[in-house]
Order: C-alpha cells, then structure tokens, then sequence
C-alpha cells in the first residue's frame, strides 16, 4: 500500500472511530442503545466499501448512489447479524461517517488539510464528552480504548499527510505507521484491552512494595521539617492565650499532636508539589513558544532576515546586508522564490530547496529551469567560489519565467 491509500485509509479509521464514540454516547444517552465492538468492526469494513464505490461510480451525481447503497447495506448487514432491533439507531453511525468521509475527498491531502479536520473532530468529541455524563458508566469506560485509538490515529494521520506533502514517504515509513495501527486496532479492542488491563493490575499487586516502599522513605525525609514547622505554629498559636495555665496544658498537646505525622498528608504534600511543578514546566513551554512565534527575525540559511510570516503580512523592505557580490544576488532571488511561494501557502519554512523543488511540481510546469535553479542556489550557498556572469545571467531568465507562473498560482 503506497502512502497516498493508506493516508486515505487512515482517515477512514479516524472519522469511522469518531462516528462510533458519538453516536454511542448519545444513542444510549437518549435511548439506552448498548455499544457493540461488532458494530465497529463492521463500520470500520464500510469505510473500505465506501472507498470502492468513489472510486468506480462516476463524479456526477455519484454521491446520491453510494449514499443510498451504502446505508441499505450497512442496516441489511446489522439486521442478518442482530435482528431488526435497534439497528436504525445504529444509521446515524453510518451516517456520520459518510458526511465526514465525503468531506475527506473534498481537500487535498496536506498536513494543513488533515490538521483543519482533526481539530474540528476533537471539538465536536469534547461536546461529545459533555454529553457522556448523560450516558451510562459502562458505556463511557467501554469507550476508553476507542478514545486511545481516536488519538493514535489522529498522530498518525498528521505525520503520514506531511510525508505525502513534503515528498518524504518510503516503503519502511509506510511499513511502520501500517503496524502502528493494526496493532492499535488489535490492543484496543475492548476485549483485549480489558485483559491486558487485568494482566496490569496483577502484575502490579505483585511489585507494588516497590512504589510504596520509594514514597515512604520520601515521607520520612520530608517528615522531620513538616513536623518542625507545625510545631513552630502551635506554639505561636499557643502564645496568643489569655489563660496562662491552660496555654501550658495546650501547648503541651498541640506539640504531642504532631510528633506523630501521617503518612497521608505527607503524600497529599508531594502530590501538590508534582502538580504546581507540571503546571510551571507547561507554562514555561508556552512561554517559550509564544516568544518563537513573535521573534520577527530569523536566521535561514545563514543569512539574517525578517520572518516569512511579517513578509507575508507587510511588503516591508527586506535586508540584504549580507546579500553582498554575485552568491548574495543568487540567495536574495532564492529568497524571493521562497517568499512568494510562501504566500501562495506551498512554501513552509521547514522545507529545504529541494522540497520546495519537489512539492512545487503540482503547481509549476517548468521542472528544468526551478531544478536550475535549485542547483545553482544550493552551489552558491554551500560552495566558497564565486558564481559565474554567465549562470547568473541564466539564472534570472530563469527566474523571471518561474516568477510569471508563481504569480498565476491560486492559493493552496
């Protein structure tokens, strides 16, 4: 399977995922309808089904066809497998996933596609959670391992669409992401997801001395200064008294009542601590991304210049201090070339020359002359001589005909 169908696939296992944790959650919210596993996996063998018939029925009004036939079939399938029942709840699953899959087909595939997807799912499955508290317990701890599916799926969908658009997919790649989700489909499945579990929960009764053992010599470093300080305010709290022969006797107690700190507020104490020390690690990695995406100059290539998001917002002029002698007029049309594609949405400052080479293809027709100048940016970038009169001469012809076609790009 090539990256192009198992992207395809994958997205089909997400929305088809999506379908089933929602309908679901509110198939037995409103009607107590019970999720079934079997359900799933026939949902999951529609999504193949429907890829099949888009492919084979022709474009034009194709969609009312496989619309009809795909839900005829999946009622048919769960009507022979559990009886009439409540299996037209059931289409609202299929439902689902046919609308989410059409809108699959409407896109290219790119990262920014997927990315734009995958978020509106989540938010969609946040309100689905909202209304979980509606539904039964046991429906919602069925739908744990699907919630892990749904996010392995997801992660995998984002890289796997970057490969594509970015010309970085192989065979291994491929390889692995299709065992990566097989084996997520196989250890998900709520049946072997509850064994494992169990298995867990056994082996960790056998080894559970060890944690215990570790945060009870943490309590007792931590004991002796908790007990100082308590102690510390007892006695400021006792100075405070009127009656002077009661202060002695409840000073007395206050001091004999903490000599003897339980393990559980000490327990309580580092888990607070862990917590305030996660919440300042996520703001610190906030921070630091906040202040990254408003840095306006970056270095790129060794040259410094203003951000390519500022370029593409303002036609501010750019510096060309260290654009100096024949290799600084090739780098400054590169840079061109990078920033008009930028705002035609193909270029990513992640991308070297050659990627922006090979994803431009789609978009641009005149290979030989952008592979010329590809080649002759990379020689004066990395190369210590000076670059010809003669192939900077070719080099803006060639740019000026690439510019031309930049220019007639609609935006990706």
């Amino acid at each position: 399977m090539n990256l192009y169908r198992f992207i395809k696939v994958i997205y089909g296992i997400l929305v088809s995922t999506f379908a089933f944790i929602i309908s679901s959650i509110l198939l037995n919210a409103i009607g107590g309808v019970e999720p079934k596993f079997i359900v799933y996996v026939i949902t999951i063998l529609f999504m193949f089904l429907f890829y099949y018939m888009n492919n084979k029925i022709s474009k034009k009004n194709g969609y009312k066809i496989i619309i009809v036939v795909h839900n005829v079939l999946y009622f048919i399938t769960l009507c022979i497998m559990f009886g009439v029942g409540d299996n037209l709840s059931l289409q609202l699953i299929v439902l689902i996933q046919e609308v989410l899959l059409f809108g699959g087909e409407s896109g290219s595939i790119t990262r920014d596609f997927y990315k734009s997807r995958l978020r509106n799912l989540v938010i969609f499955l946040v309100v689905g959670i909202v209304f979980s508290f509606f539904a039964s317990k046991e429906v919602t701890t069925y739908l744990y391992p699907f919630y892990m599916l749904f996010l392995i799926t997801g992660i995998i969908l984002l890289r796997a669409s970057r490969a594509f658009q970015y010309k970085l997919e192989s065979s291994k790649k491929a390889k692995s992401y299709i065992i990566i989700i097989v084996l997520s489909l196989f250890l998900f499945n709520p049946y072997i997801y509850t064994f494992l579990l169990n298995i867990i929960k056994i082996l960790y009764k056998k080894i559970e001395w060890i944690p215990l053992t570790l945060i009870y010599f943490i309590s007792l470093l931590l004991e002796y200064p908790i007990k100082m300080i308590q102690a510390l305010l007892a006695n400021a709290k006792t100075t405070e008294s009127v009656d002077n022969g009661a202060k002695t006797v409840d000073n007395q107690l206050k001091v004999g009542d903490y000599s003897g700190v339980t393990t559980n507020l000490v327990l309580k104490i580092i888990f607070i601590l862990l917590i305030v020390m996660f919440f300042i690690i996520m703001f610190r990695m906030i921070l630091k991304r906040s202040k990254d995406k408003q840095r306006n100059i970056e270095t790129l290539g060794g040259i410094e210049r203003e951000s390519l998001e500022e370029l593409g917002k303002n036609n501010k002029k750019i510096k060309k201090n260290n654009w100096s002698g024949a290799n600084g007029k090739i780098l400054e049309i590169f840079y061109n070339i990078e920033k008009d594609t930028y705002k035609k949405n193909i270029f990513k400052r992640s991308m070297t020359a050659s990627q922006l080479f090979n994803i431009s293809k789609s978009y641009i027709d005149r290979d030989k002359e952008f592979k010329n100048i590809i080649d002759t940016y990379n020689e004066a970038k990395f190369s210590s001589h000076e670059i010809s009169k003669e192939v900077i001469k070719e080099y803006e012809e060639n740019y000026k005909g690439l510019k031309k076609q930049i220019k007639d790009i609609k935006k990706a």
